[in-house]
């Protein structure tokens, strides 16, 4: 499995990870910090990555896609 990790999470986590033989990098590495969150989630599907973060609001994210995304009955 491939990761993203967000740029709210060291690098230094990226390190210890990619050390452990995981395959993670870091959004800093994709000269994308400052990134709104959705460019950061679009990135990570687009390289076929889990994305982890310690931001709390990505969930409210993936409910207003929902809503957009939805069609009436």
């Amino acid at each position: 499995m491939k990761f993203l990790l967000d740029e709210n999470l060291s690098p230094l986590l990226r390190d210890l990870l990619v050390e452990s033989g995981h395959d993670v990098i870091h959004v800093r590495d994709l000269q994308m910090a400052g990134s709104t969150d959705e460019v950061v989630i679009a990135q990570a599907a687009t390289l076929g990555r889990v994305l982890i973060s310690a931001d709390t609001d990505f969930g409210a994210h993936r409910r207003s896609r929902r809503r957009r995304n939805s069609h009436p009955t």
